[in-house]
């Protein structure tokens, strides 16, 4: 009676077993389905082999004329098969997600405002109730939602510019109590205005977001050539934040021939800025949102853009930083303007050291030049630390990483379907570098009306990049 007992316990545990086997395996079988990364004939190959595994575990577990020994080393052998299937379908779902929230369309961008006074002058908000406060009408309906905000903590008196310069000038000469300037405009003044940097604080601070259109021109990414602007701005935190556009990369991208082409623009290119009938570094149309930046680009290279990327100060140190570190390569002795040293040759950086690497342009004769060199070297280190092995394993820890802080217009499914088409053909992809030329000089930006450093284009390279660009998007395979 005992034994029969036993027998029975036994039979109930090994039939648990086979049922928390079938379970996993069908959890599993959706995860992977759900991730939509796996070719069909793959994932009928993945099916196909659920199916025997548990045929083949089945007739072992649920059989009562097999040993106990026996089942108990399949029960071993499905534990270790359900933990590792939980582990991958968890992580499965966890990729998904944050793949949707990095896809999500976001349609609207963040400015951020500062209240500047005088340094000394003012302790509190409230101190500033009936003064006169000047502000920049630069045409975003972003200043009028900040002004009412501004309205709701005290009452003022308001003066409208649609110069930036004189804003700040009128500050420092008292003429008015303090001005109410997006954060992109004031970064400018600090960096151009000793006086202004000095003599003034920021007193308060209000974020407004504003609805912005970012469009993609659509193609099939798995067999039709493409270009993505990949753009870096000079802010940390969100990243939807109004900023001046440091990093301005075009890849030409052709799927056919697995070619990669980088053609990096210098920030301080002097371009005609897209929808304003004027001409300003390339650095600030990131002031005026993506569209513009793109639109801008598209007009100098004659091409389309069909897709952006946007990262951030935040998004290159976490990534570095996940990625365990990354070595990059210099082509001179020099120390940043952070205080790093750099070696000519190879230099293993973390996220901090890579960032100010990227940044840097003052230690150099050719200045921006070397600096969108230098962006390159830091992108391609990135690519290489990607592909290793370490990293494919902290993949799902690198997607929570960029998350926030990492924004684009290419789709889930266009992201899947490109994953799938590497899986299915493995291309082994090939990327080549390209820089624009110009010349150094002081020239009269639309942003500030003033005089500033720019960076002539050379004609001669444009038209070098255009025909680069050309052969890429054009070659078959």
């Amino acid at each position: 009676m005992a034994k029969k007992t036993a027998k029975k316990k036994n039979g109930k545990f090994f039939n648990f077993i086979y049922i928390l086997l079938v379970l996993i395996v069908a959890i599993f079988g959706f995860a992977i389905y759900n991730l939509d990364m796996l070719p069909l004939k793959y994932f009928l190959l993945l099916v196909c082999g659920a199916v025997i595994l548990l045929s083949f575990f089945g007739l072992i577990l649920l059989n009562r004329r097999i040993k106990k020994p026996i089942k108990c080393f399949f029960s071993f052998i499905s534990i270790i098969l359900i933990g590792g299937m939980a582990v991958i379908s968890n992580y499965s779902f966890n990729t998904k997600d944050t793949i949707n929230k990095i896809t999500k369309k976001v349609d609207y961008k963040t400015e951020n405002y500062s209240l500047v006074v005088l340094s000394g002058s003012y302790v509190d908000i409230t101190d500033l109730d009936n003064q006169d406060i000047g502000f920049l009408d630069n045409g975003s309906k972003g200043i009028n939602k900040a002004l009412e905000k501004l309205e709701q903590e005290i009452a003022y008196k308001n003066d409208d510019y649609d110069d930036v310069k004189e804003l700040s000038d009128d500050l420092l000469d008292e003429k008015v109590n303090a001005i109410l300037v997006e954060e992109s405009f004031k970064d400018i003044l600090d960096e151009e205005s000793t006086d202004f940097k000095k003599n003034t604080e920021v007193l308060y601070t209000l974020n407004v977001k504003v609805p912005e259109q970012k469009k993609s021109k659509k193609v099939d990414v798995t067999s039709e050539p493409f270009n993505v602007y990949l753009t870096g701005i000079d802010t940390y935190g969100k990243i939807t934040s109004v900023s001046r556009s440091d990093v301005n990369i075009v890849a030409t991208i052709n799927p056919q021939t697995g070619k990669i082409l980088l053609t990096s623009i210098p920030r301080d290119y002097y371009v005609e800025l897209a929808g304003k009938n004027a001409k300003d570094k390339l650095t600030h149309a990131g002031i005026y949102g993506i569209e513009t930046s793109v639109k801008t680009i598209e007009d100098l290279l004659d091409i389309n853009i069909n897709y952006y990327v946007k990262v951030n100060f935040s998004s290159v140190e976490k990534i570095v930083d996940e990625l365990g570190g990354i070595t990059v390569h210099s082509d001179y002795n020099f120390v940043s303007q952070d205080g790093y040293k750099y070696v000519k040759g190879d230099n293993i950086l973390n996220g901090k050291k890579a960032l100010s690497f990227a940044r840097e342009r003052h230690s150099f004769t050719e200045g921006d030049i070397q600096r969108g060199k230098d962006q390159m070297y830091v992108i391609e280190a990135m690519m290489d630390k990607l592909m290793t092995f370490s990293s494919v394993t902290k993949f799902n820890n690198l997607l929570d990483t960029i998350d926030g802080t990492f924004e684009t217009n290419i789709s889930s499914e266009e992201i899947s379907n490109l994953v799938k088409m590497q899986l299915n053909k493995k291309i082994n992809w090939t990327l080549d570098t390209n820089y624009l030329n110009g010349e150094g000089a002081s020239k009269e930006t639309f942003s500030t009306k003033t005089r500033a450093y720019v960076m002539v284009p050379d004609i001669a390279s444009i038209a070098s990049a255009q025909t680069k660009i050309s052969k890429i998007w054009n070659e078959a395979n």
